[in-house]
């Protein structure tokens, strides 16, 4: 399967000594440099639109604060500030544009959201083997599982 990817689920050591697996992808983040730097990113269907801490904007070289402003609702109802950009990134052999969000909270979480990447990718979570699947939408792969699920539809 050409540009296809399989990403392990992440694992994260909680405080309390448990262990959390969550669905995650490895993406490349290019620096001032040129230089990739690579990151593993909570793969959220729930997020509109990806984000990281604001302390990664300058460690790619980019003054998060120069980006479009937007306030987004945080956990709670705490709204939280944010400065959004469109990233170069690489996932896989495959370079993407995706808007990111940097938030003005360096405990944010580092996720992949939907805009830039849902649109293009067909995104499988399974969970029973603690694994995401990624591949373009015009994969033939990807038209197989679509045809699938119109079928479960009927």
């Amino acid at each position: 399967m050409s540009n296809s990817i399989v990403f392990p689920y992440g694992i994260t050591l909680q405080e309390n000594n448990k262990i959390s697996l969550f669905p995650a992808a490895e993406v490349g983040f290019f620096n001032a440099k040129g230089e990739l730097l690579t990151l593993l990113l909570l793969i959220d269907s729930g997020a509109t639109i990806s984000a990281l801490p604001k302390s990664d904007a300058a460690v790619f070289g980019i003054i998060a604060e120069k980006g479009i402003p937007i306030l987004i609702a945080g956990i709670g109802k705490d709204m939280v500030e944010g400065w959004q950009h469109t990233i170069k990134v690489k996932l896989g052999k495959k370079i993407i544009m995706i808007p990111f969000l940097f938030l003005d909270n360096d405990f944010a979480p580092r996720l992949l959201g939907r805009a830039g990447f849902f649109e293009k990718h067909l995104v499988i979570f399974e969970e029973q083997k603690r694994r995401s699947g990624v591949m373009p939408v015009v994969a033939k792969e990807a038209r197989l599982v679509s045809n699938i699920v119109d079928k479960l539809m009927e």
